[in-house]
């Protein structure tokens, strides 16, 4: 609350000059402290603004800082038992605040923190609460030991020379290897605690990258899936319209497989000539077996024609009658040496037989006409 500085004597100047204290001699003051002169022995409190040849100034033996500040804090700390070997330490604050800086010199206060003590220490029963608490019970034991020393400095005030003291709160601590103990075990378990969780949380990542890449590889699989469908289904789309338009060709008349032959890619402008020749010749060739083949078939119809006549007259059923009537189904387009051979033939006229004179063997006129 108070520093205390001894001063020297101002020495003398000369015979007809005044003695002065030098004002930089002097503590300055700050707005919250006032400078207080031990002179002639009395105490002074000093003015805002000093003059050197002031009595007080010039001859005093010492002056004193006093802290006029309101509710200045100040903590004391003193320990109680436990139910253990170590001890609780109680830490109580109380406001101080300077009324009279003349007394407070006077007493001596440059420190109140040891008058405190003094003054806590007069309460016996407060180093007692604690014998029924652990050292992990500080907090339980906050609240009997606040609501004791609370009453305490309300019927006891602290009665210290010039000043007004006033309890302001308390904390309970365990000892500091207690204390930093904790502390090195809570960090510990902090740490652990952070590096689970990091695991955890680095586990989760993991997990989750795993179940993204499953889903990626799984969309992958069906998009190729689905692009191998639809490639299959184009190409089968592809070779069904190739086959259609095939079918179509080939059916379009004879020849078409042919014509469909030349169209083979990458055949040279000679193979393409070699293969159209060869196709004029192969379409002369059907042409010609075609004609052949209608030749060959209606000499076969007038053969077949002629038989049916020879049948008639082995059987004695044929006459002038009945070979016309004969000639006359034969189709006009019958060769001409066929109708020509079957005409100039002679015949022998035999009586005419009716269906009454024949054998059952003969043919009937209907059965030959039809």
């Amino acid at each position: 609350m108070i520093s205390q500085i001894p001063l020297d004597p101002v020495a003398k100047q000369g015979f007809l000059s005044k003695p002065r204290r030098p004002i930089s001699s002097l503590p300055r003051q700050l707005p919250h402290q006032r400078l207080v002169f031990e002179y002639d022995g009395t105490f002074v409190l000093g003015d805002r603004q000093l003059r050197g040849d002031d009595p007080h100034v010039l001859h005093a033996a010492s002056v004193s800082v006093v802290d006029v500040a309101r509710d200045h804090s100040t903590t004391i700390q003193v320990p109680i038992n436990s139910s253990g070997a170590h001890d609780f330490t109680v830490a109580i604050q109380f406001r101080c605040t300077v009324d009279e800086p003349i007394e407070v010199v006077r007493a001596g206060l440059t420190d109140v923190t040891e008058h405190l003590i003094t003054y806590i220490q007069a309460y016996p029963k407060l180093f007692e609460l604690g014998r029924g608490y652990g050292l992990h019970e500080a907090h339980e034991l906050w609240t009997l030991v606040h609501a004791q020393v609370k009453a305490y400095t309300t019927v006891v005030p602290c009665a210290l020379p010039g000043m007004t003291v006033e309890f302001a709160g308390l904390n309970v601590y365990a000892p500091d290897e207690i204390a930093q103990g904790r502390r090195r075990y809570e960090t510990s378990l902090h740490n652990i605690q952070g590096e689970h969780g990091l695991r955890d949380v680095k586990r989760k990542l993991d997990r989750d990258f795993e179940l993204d890449e499953q889903d990626f590889l799984q969309a992958k699989g069906h998009s190729a899936n689905d692009f191998t469908r639809q490639e299959a289904a184009l190409d089968s789309d592809h070779q069904i319209t190739e086959a259609t338009k095939i079918r179509d060709l080939l059916n379009s008349g004879p020849g078409a497989a042919d014509g469909l032959y030349v169209t083979v890619r990458d055949l040279s402008n000679q193979q393409v000539a070699e293969r159209y020749a060869a196709l004029g010749d192969r379409e002369y060739s059907a042409i010609q077996r075609g004609i052949q083949l209608e030749h060959d078939l209606q000499v076969v119809q007038a053969h077949a024609r002629a038989e049916v006549v020879r049948a008639a007259i082995a059987q004695g059923l044929f006459n002038e009658t009945t070979g016309k009537e004969l000639l006359a189904t034969f189709d006009e387009i019958e060769p001409e040496a066929e109708v020509r051979d079957l005409e100039g033939r002679t015949y022998e006229t035999r009586a005419e037989v009716t269906a009454g004179d024949t054998d059952d063997d003969f043919f009937m006129e209907e059965d030959v006409r039809g």
